[in-house]
């Protein structure tokens, strides 16, 4: 008769006999070009080639006895099964395969907030808007940078040791190698006039721009023959370039070999295009070797196009700069908080053969335009259907988009031709995030908050009040209150769309300096509910675009007499998204830490206090205590 414990052991001796295989399997190895990149522990086997192919061998790279890994990095399974350091930030340690990528799309929680998705990449992650148009390839990313998301276009860069979002079209180094190439060969197989080159391993870091000779190029769009740009195997982008307005996208990377155009496809790379015809590239590392990016030789042209003039092919092959003749360019776009206008040069519309007595915007009954200097000025109200005004958001931005249609010169009273259509679109951040470093005691505060590109800054206004009543505001110089106060605080964002935005609070916090950073900080508000319902109440948020809570007022242990506030906002659209917030009585939430609307100081009150009443000092006591339990939880979790 069996025991129970003797059962269990019995299935798990079982279970391991059947696992030995896999876990102690050596891994199939990589498929390379050439035995010389295989790691010093793997071997190389060489598959001939089919008797009467004019193709090179096949070469495999698998690591040793004792030896996990791709057969280009080999890990010794016994020192690394030992040691966490192994692998590299983003991967883990498995003693049968070696170092492996986490997904961290997959991990419990919300990688990437909604409606932007997660795609897994080597040692990390990206977040991409929703598919435009359906073109999946052309997805935007959006980048982070120290807990804070990055305008649309934008990476997060280290300058001068301090990381911060920036354009990669300002910030990148530039790659000039000649033996990158189109035209660079390194002779026939077998017979290298040129050592052949590799890219894996060769220290990529942040953004690149591609030159050959001192000409601005791009990477080719179409197969490149083998042997070419210095390598075995080159690689090209078969999805071809993206155009200004994706931001930054990524591109599949196929490398040819074998006569196959794409024989392998490597990870994709980031590619952004910039103003002045030209692209920049955060290339990664080849997942084998000999295989190198291609610089293409062909478009050196477009480094010399105009800014009126886009650099053009019809075969991926020859390319040129062609001016759009009879499409004027848009001169101006001005992103306004009321307004949208768009400038053109008058000589520019004449020169087309337009007639700009005959421009409207996309709803034909809005007409009329304004002249200066030799611009001819649309403009329409910054609000949905005024003069055909379109609304859309993404879940980071709020897009409003029009037109400007324009007949040509017409023949007496008619005309041969159909209109031209000159769309154009300004984005708005729908998170209010931005700290303002104002020494007040406390007043009514007003911060402009930057938006991506060519947009308008939205303002939101955040005061304290007297009352509940929320109709009295503190004016300017020190305010001082006793401890256990009523801190009753207001937030206003101006938005033209008022019936279809909201603002809701997403978190709230006080410090005992300006600095929303400050390492000694107590969250009243995170993930838009109250820290601890006892000390918190949210009157109103989600609801138009005020919002309303009041706390109780408490200290900070240590030599601080003045307490400031923080908050962070999110515009939400209601026809899009749920824009309230279900709060679990007592449950605290995490909350991100960006730098937020600010009030303070406000100064605890040293005479009030000695006069208290010795049970008015206990509550407040009692307050304190409180509260400070209450952080050294949250601190914990």
């Amino acid at each position: 008769m069996w025991k129970k414990e003797d059962l269990g052991l019995v299935v798990e001796a079982v279970a391991f006999i059947l696992l030995m295989p896999l876990i102690f399997a050596e891994s199939p190895g990589s498929a390379v070009t050439s035995c010389e990149v295989c790691h010093q522990d793997s071997a190389c086997h060489v598959s001939p080639a089919s008797e009467g192919v004019a193709e090179p061998p096949t070469f495999t790279c698998s690591c040793g006895d004792g030896f996990v890994g791709d057969g280009l990095t080999c890990y010794n399974r016994t020192t690394c099964d030992s040691d966490l350091l192994c692998c590299q930030s983003g991967f883990r340690w498995l003693s049968e395969h070696g170092c492996m990528d986490v997904d961290e799309c997959s991990l419990p929680g919300e990688t990437c907030r909604p409606p932007l998705s997660c795609e897994n990449t080597p040692g990390s992650f990206q977040c991409l808007l929703p598919a435009s148009g359906g073109h999946s390839d052309s997805r935007s990313i959006v980048n982070h940078c120290g807990g804070q998301e990055c305008p649309l276009g934008q990476d997060c860069l280290s300058n001068d040791n301090v990381s911060r979002c920036s354009d990669p079209c300002q910030h990148y180094t530039i790659l000039n190698e000649a033996w990158r190439s189109t035209s660079f060969t390194y002779g026939s197989y077998g017979s290298p006039s040129d050592p052949a080159k590799c890219d894996r391993g060769y220290g990529w870091q942040g953004w690149y721009r591609l030159y050959l000779g001192g000409e601005s190029v791009q990477m080719p769009e179409i197969c490149v023959d083998m042997h070419m740009c210095g390598t075995h195997a080159p690689l090209w982008l078969p999805e071809g370039h993206p155009s200004l307005e994706d931001g930054v996208v990524s591109r599949r990377v196929c490398a040819h070999w074998e006569s196959d155009c794409c024989h392998w496809t490597f990870n994709s790379i980031n590619v952004k295009a910039c103003p002045g015809n030209y692209f920049v590239y955060m290339f990664t590392d080849p997942t084998n070797c000999y295989s190198a990016y291609c610089a293409d030789v062909n478009t050196t042209v477009c480094g010399t196009c105009g800014p009126d003039e886009t650099c053009v092919s019809e075969d991926n092959i020859t390319w040129r700069c062609e001016k759009q003749e009879g499409v004027p360019l848009i001169t101006e776009l001005v992103c306004g908080m009321d307004l949208l206008q768009v400038g053109f040069l008058r000589a520019d519309l004449e020169a087309s053969g337009l007639n700009v007595s005959s421009a409207h915007m996309a709803d034909s009954s809005c007409k009329g335009h304004l002249e200066k200097n030799g611009t001819v000025w649309f403009q329409v109200k910054r609000r949905e259907g005024s003069c055909g005004t379109e609304l859309k958001t993404n879940g980071t931005h709020a897009v409003y988009s029009n037109s400007v249609i324009l007949e040509e010169v017409l023949l007496g009273d008619v005309t041969f031709t159909s209109s031209v259509s000159f769309p154009f679109s300004c984005s708005y951040p729908l998170d209010l995030k931005t700290s303002l470093d104002l020494a007040i005691r406390p007043i009514q505060t007003t911060e402009e908050v930057e938006v991506a590109g060519t947009g308008s800054r939205a303002k939101a206004t955040m005061s304290l009040y007297r009352n509940n009543n929320y109709t009295d505001p503190y004016s300017m110089g020190a305010v001082i209150l006793p401890l256990g106060a009523a801190l009753y605080v207001g937030v206003f964002v101006e938005e033209a769309e008022s019936e279809r935005f909201v603002v809701v609070m997403e978190d709230c916090h006080a410090t005992p300096t300006a600095d929303p950073e400050d390492a000694v900080h107590f969250f009243l508000i995170q993930n838009k509910c109250p820290s601890d319902p006892h000390l918190v109440t949210v009157y109103e948020s989600g609801e138009s675009l005020q919002a309303r809570f009041s706390a109780l007022l408490f200290r900070f242990v240590g030599d601080y007499d003045s307490v400031f506030l923080h908050c962070s906002l999110i515009v939400c659209d209601q026809r899009e998204a749920s824009c309230s917030q279900s709060c679990p009585a007592g449950k605290s939430r995490s909350a991100s830490h960006n730098r937020p609307l600010t009030i303070g100081p406000i100064s605890k009150g040293q005479k009030s206090a000695d006069q208290m009443s010795s049970s008015t000092r206990a509550a407040a006591s009692w307050i304190l205590n409180s509260l400070l339990v209450l952080a050294s939880i949250i601190y914990l979790f």
